[in-house]
């Protein structure tokens, strides 16, 4: 048997999955089996629900969820046998999943038996010709004349076969030392990446001993460097030296050597993150929107002054089409568990940006300062980015069962500076958009809002600051 699920609302409303497992969970976890939307889904905790495949039948247990598990409108507080047809609901206003129970075939079809041969048929005989009349024959050549031609013929045979002969077998000599030449090549090739990768595994270990009294987060990409190294290297040991594995392991091995290098002139620079966060963590802020249909988002905004002036991404405010409005709008900043009500304020048509205010009786932290142009902003300098990834899924200290806000510090370089994108070799995920991107001065130099899927998160880009502070002179805000 199947379960099958089929989504009645929320982000993914309309798909429907089905699973032949004993064990699958439901939630925004990457690894539910039933996933729902990270950033939209925001009723689904991370690890929501269970279904149990058990004698009686498929059983739902809810595993501590915030808003609860719901079976046909009704609230539940153990196992729940579930039957076809239930409607299983995520929160009081979350999304909801249509169960059915499907049966399988357990048996394939036996396959036909082979055709028979086709039936032979035979071939007309030959029809020849009447012989022509006799002509008058030749004068017979003597015998000796007649051994000499029959010598030469045979002679000139020997030869084109011999000339045959020696250049197929200059062309195997030609192949197989050719072969011979580039497999000692490759191997070569081989050795010098896993000497490489050898030195590149001792020099993270050289760095992580060096810098082990700095902050976590440069430790934890130090130590993510390490691991990868150590990966690559255990894939060069493996390696059977074939081209395309070789031409992989070399990128992969050039890209992880970059990132390195980078942390290593970063740190060694006299970057002080610690000073950066301290500084400036006090003005970012994670923002939550609901929209006027209902749908929620999460993402980070920092403050830009001390009279509540946000900024964030445009694409947080309006959806990823623009088209939708904010409902409610607020804040939770650094440090706290209070939400604060916003108002939008504007958004900028040409660059993923967007401005709101919050109104805070005493005002708020703001940042160090805004980068108002793109002098100085070269590629290898090092950067750190505060924001909230993946939201509350994260782990956070809590008061009175509430999540205090703490954002997440990540390391890393820019590998790219253009007119209106800033690409950072560092790590971001959903909730990340609108974190502030600080230079080693601790001012922002840009503002995330999206990366390369394929990179998997670890190739990021920013708008740079000064559009920002562009944007914000067009709204007679201070810069």
């Amino acid at each position: 048997m199947k379960a099958q699920f089929k989504f009645l609302s929320g982000a993914r409303a309309g798909q429907v999955e089905a699973f032949r497992k004993g064990y699958i969970g439901l939630g925004r976890h990457p690894l539910s089996d039933v996933r729902f939307d990270a950033e939209r889904d925001l009723d689904v905790s991370s690890r929501h629900a269970a279904i149990v495949r058990k004698t009686e039948g498929f059983v739902l247990q809810d595993l501590g969820s915030r808003n609860g598990t719901f079976v046909n409108g009704q609230r539940i507080t153990g196992d729940t046998l579930l039957k076809g047809g239930d409607v299983i609901g995520f929160g009081v206003n979350g999304p909801a999943l249509e169960f059915a129970i499907i049966e399988t075939d357990t048996d394939l079809p036996p396959t036909t038996a082979a055709e028979a041969l086709a039936e032979r048929t035979s071939s007309p005989r030959d029809v020849f010709p009447a012989a022509p009349a006799q002509r008058a024959s030749a004068p017979r050549q003597s015998t000796g004349v007649r051994i000499a031609v029959e010598v030469a013929r045979q002679t000139a045979q020997l030869r084109r076969t011999t000339k045959i002969l020696i250049a197929l077998l200059l062309l195997v000599v030609t192949g197989f030392t050719w072969m011979q030449l580039d497999g000692r090549r490759r191997a070569n090739e081989l050795l010098q990446l896993q000497l490489r990768a050898d030195s590149l595994m001792r020099e993270s270990r050289a760095l992580t001993t060096e810098f082990q009294s700095q902050l976590q987060g440069v430790r934890d990409a130090l130590k993510a460097s390490q691991d990868e190294t150590a990966r690559l290297r255990r894939e060069l040991d493996a390696s059977s030296g074939d081209a395309s594995s070789v031409t992989r392991l070399r990128t992969e091995l050039d890209a992880a050597e970059r990132r390195q290098r980078a942390l290593a002139g970063a740190v060694g620079g006299g970057v002080n993150y610690r000073a950066i966060s301290h500084r400036n963590q006090n003005a970012v802020a994670i923002v939550l929107v609901e929209y006027t249909d209902g749908e929620r988002f999460s993402g980070t905004a920092f403050s830009v002054d001390s009279m509540g002036t946000m900024v964030t991404n445009k694409h947080i405010l309006t959806g990823e089409d623009g088209t939708k409005t904010p409902q409610r709008l607020g804040v939770i900043f650094s440090g706290s568990t209070q939400f604060w009500r916003a108002e939008l304020i504007g958004v900028a048509p040409d660059a993923d940006v967007g401005v709101f205010r919050v109104l805070i009786k005493g005002g708020t932290p703001r940042v160090a300062g805004l980068a108002r142009s793109r002098e100085g902003l070269e590629r290898g300098d090092p950067v750190a980015i505060l924001g909230y990834p993946l939201g509350f899924d994260l782990p956070m200290e809590s008061q009175g069962g509430q999540p205090i806000a703490e954002p997440t510090l990540t390391v890393g370089t820019v590998s790219k500076s253009l007119t209106s994108v800033v690409q950072v070799d560092a790590y971001g995920a959903p909730g990340s958009s609108g974190s502030p991107v600080f230079d080693r001065d601790g001012k922002v130099i840009a503002v995330l809002y999206g990366g390369e899927r394929e990179s998997n998160g670890k190739i990021i880009f920013a708008v740079p600051a000064y559009l920002v502070s562009d944007y914000l002179h067009g709204l007679n805000l201070p810069r």
